[in-house]
């Protein structure tokens, strides 16, 4: 069985359609790669404009501004948001300033989609959150995965009403890349501790959120963290930048088991395949195809994608402005509590392996 129905989005369950989305005008805040491929992908939804770039320098952002057509461009994050047009930032600059360039958004009262991490801490991800709720403005880390069709309805299927899965006992879910292949080692931001860098910042938050979405949120009652450096070996890895690993989220339960297939970050198909009676026979297979949007022709002119499934962006872009328009300060599909039960996993594997934070000396 094949499905290309798109599922309700959890947000609003009358809604059918992932891509609609109530006006909303954008600035985009940093004018880097994963930047890029955001403003890419937004161009497939209409109703959504950017109206204003910025970035740490003037030539940077009117080259932004001129790839993208995008009307005003700012030599600096502080002018953009000052533009009274702008409603929301979309924060895809250097981690480590996550916490200063998120309170500045708020500040100015803007709506403010923070890509990941959230923040560098638990102690900045509570102040932004708090900031948000005080100053009454949506707030959330830029989890796209969530908002893919393919893992919305396997959200649906394992822990609706139906629980397809049973009780669920086990997942598995990894994100390893080779970062070498892009990014030089040790000069590129990617490795650098006081950037915000490393695979901890970058990469965890995937499979951590993999795990949360299927245990109802629930902070794991134990942790245990096992590190490798170039030069070193281990068994398995959940997450990193020195090889290539399948990128699959496996759920495993009392009635069979899911996949959500590679790249799982920003997946569009997902398969179950459901227990039958007796020990190891196999009974019905369900596949879910849930293909992205052909690329237009602006968007093949101004550089297609950096990043794999980056059209993806549109779901979390359409998500966001509907939970603004219907007065939402936050998404369900991915909460302010699970981006901070992210935070505190991140920051325990952190200690255990005697990683310093990256403002540590």
């Amino acid at each position: 069985m094949t499905s290309s129905v798109p599922p309700p989005p959890l947000d609003d369950p009358e809604q059918s359609d992932p891509m609609f989305c109530p006006p909303l005008k954008w600035g985009i805040l940093g004018c880097g790669r994963v930047s890029h491929d955001f403003s890419q992908a937004l161009k497939h939804l209409p109703t959504q404009s950017i109206v204003a770039c910025s970035a740490r320098s003037a030539d940077s952002a009117e080259k932004f501004a001129e790839k993208h057509k995008i009307g005003k461009h700012y030599g600096s994050y502080d002018e953009m948001l000052k533009d009274p047009e702008v409603e929301i930032v979309y924060v895809g600059n250097i981690h480590n300033s996550r916490k200063e360039i998120g309170e500045k958004c708020l500040m100015h009262s803007k709506h403010v989609l923070l890509e990941k991490p959230f923040a560098c801490s638990v102690k900045d991800g509570k102040y932004l959150i708090s900031l948000a709720k005080e100053r009454n403005l949506f707030i959330m880390e830029g989890m796209w995965t969530r908002f893919f069709p393919a893992v919305q309805k396997a959200r649906d299927l394992a822990m609706g009403s139906d629980k397809v899965l049973g009780q669920i006992a086990t997942v598995y879910s990894d994100f390893n890349f080779n970062a070498a292949d892009s990014d030089a080692y040790p000069s590129s931001f990617l490795y650098q501790r006081k950037l915000g860098g490393g695979a901890n910042l970058l990469v965890a938050p995937y499979p951590i959120a993999a795990a949360s979405m299927f245990f109802d949120g629930r902070m794991p009652e134990d942790i245990k963290a096992v590190g490798q450096l170039p030069g070193s070996g281990v068994a398995m890895l959940s997450y990193g930048f020195l090889c290539e690993t399948p990128e699959e989220t496996v759920v495993v339960g009392s009635k069979g088991r899911m996949k959500i297939g590679s790249p799982g970050h920003c997946p569009t198909m997902l398969s179950i395949d459901l227990k039958a009676d007796g020990r190891g026979n196999l009974g019905k297979t369900l596949n879910f195809e849930y293909p992205l949007p052909e690329d237009t022709k602006e968007i093949i002119d101004s550089g297609g994608y950096f990043y794999p499934n980056s059209a993806g962006f549109l779901y979390e872009a359409a998500a966001v402005a509907r939970c603004i328009a219907s007065g939402k300060r936050e998404a369900p599909q991915f909460t302010l509590e699970e981006t901070m039960l992210n935070l505190r996993v991140i920051e325990e594997i952190r200690n255990q392996l005697g990683v310093k934070a990256f403002d540590e000396d």
